[in-house]
């Protein structure tokens, strides 16, 4: 069974006003327990809309999210514990840091779970721990840390709640290349150590093919494509026309194909790509 479901989702901002808009538009998609789906599309596409929908932070115009199978707006004592069991982070979550020290934020979560202090020191050491967080810097100030050290405190703070799906909208966003790698390789590691399913929004066509086992391709608040990264990017043609790309290593092997050159164009990573010039240099003689 699926652990996210909607069904025939739909949001409208300003209803019965002249500035009426609808955001996302009859979504139906079904998330599996521990799969990493990465949600791209264009600016005003619905991803951000969509996202807060699935904790209920949004409550939708139409149609409904279950979480395990139960309405999420049911009632507001299950909207409440579905909030923990699936945790948010925004974009650049670190302007939303507030507390006096990095244990304090790290520990807002937990704590409004209503643990004990001994489960919260706990839930906040392992989140720190996970993130690369020393515990040295845990009693100080969050707005002492640099940009990449906020951005892991934030995603920390969601992680100490132990949610069952996780999801992050543009967590790489604004972070140097070695910055984006680490945050994008921190958040699969994750998912694979606490198997946990993981939903991220991103621009990064880099970073979604990577890691994520499923594309959620968004486009004028409808689904344009569902499913794995190698058919959603082998659809490159229908990507470009609604204002999104491919990753670039894959640019350079669909630019080689339509050089004469007899190559695959459905590679997505750096490893992908030095095997298949190793095999192609290989049948030329260029490689023993």
């Amino acid at each position: 069974m699926a652990i996210i479901q909607t069904e025939n989702l739909s949001y409208v901002y300003s209803e019965g006003t002249p500035f009426r808009k609808t955001a996302i538009d009859n979504i139906n998609i079904s998330i599996e327990e521990g799969e990493f789906v990465g949600i791209i599309g264009h600016t005003g596409s619905g991803k951000s809309t969509l996202v807060q929908h699935l904790n209920g932070l949004l409550k939708p115009t139409s149609g409904r999210v279950l979480f395990n199978g139960q309405d999420i707006n049911s009632s507001k004592e299950f909207t409440r514990t579905v909030r923990f069991s699936v945790g948010l982070c925004f974009q650049y979550p670190e302007y939303q840091l507030f507390e006096s020290t990095v244990y304090r934020d790290i520990a807002f979560g937990p704590k409004n779970m209503g643990l004990s202090e001994k489960e919260i020191e706990e839930h906040v050491l392992k989140a720190a721990d996970f993130v690369g967080l020393k515990k040295e810097m845990l009693n100080k100030s969050p707005f002492d840390l640099s940009g990449g050290e906020k951005r892991r405190v934030a995603i920390a703070g969601v992680i100490a709640m132990e949610p069952k799906v996780l999801i992050l909208d543009e967590p790489t966003a604004g972070l140097d290349p070695q910055g984006r790698d680490t945050i994008s390789d921190m958040i699969d590691n994750y998912r694979i150590s606490t198997g946990s399913t993981v939903i991220v929004v991103s621009h990064s066509m880099e970073d979604v093919a990577k890691n994520a086992s499923k594309v959620l391709v968004m486009n004028r608040g409808k689904v344009e494509f569902f499913t794995g990264v190698k058919e959603v990017f082998s659809n490159y043609e229908r990507l470009v026309e609604i204002g999104l790309n491919v990753p670039q290593i894959t640019g350079i092997f669909i630019d080689l194909k339509s050089r004469g050159y007899d190559v695959r164009t459905d590679i997505y990573t750096v490893a992908e790509a030095k095997k298949e010039l190793v095999r192609l240099f290989r049948e030329r003689g260029a490689l023993k």
